[in-house]
C-alpha cells in the first residue's frame, strides 16, 4: 500500500519551508516553499496541491553528503 502524499504544499504558504531528509545518512536540507513549488511546476510534475510527503518521490538530486537517493519530506516550520 502506498503512503499517503500529506498535507497539500499550499497549506503552507507563509509558515513553512520544505525539509528534506536523506533516509541514507539522515542529513538534511531546508528549502523555501515557494521555490520547491516553482519546480515542481516548471518540470510539470506538481504543485501546491502536491502533498507534502508525495514530494520526496519527485526528488531528481542525489544526497550531497552519500549519494543516497530515498528522501522523507517535511514541514520546516519558521
Amino acid at each position: 500500500m502506498d503512503d499517503p502524499p500529506g498535507v497539500p504544499l499550499g497549506h503552507y504558504r507563509g509558515q513553512a519551508g520544505v525539509r528534506f531528509t536523506c533516509l541514507g545518512c539522515m542529513r538534511h536540507r531546508d528549502l523555501d516553499l515557494e521555490t520547491v513549488i516553482a519546480g515542481l511546476e516548471a518540470r510539470g510534475v506538481g504543485g501546491a496541491r502536491t502533498g507534502i510527503r508525495a514530494v520526496a518521490g519527485l526528488v531528481r538530486k542525489p544526497c550531497e553528503r552519500c549519494g543516497g537517493v530515498r528522501f522523507a519530506t517535511a514541514p520546516a516550520f519558521r
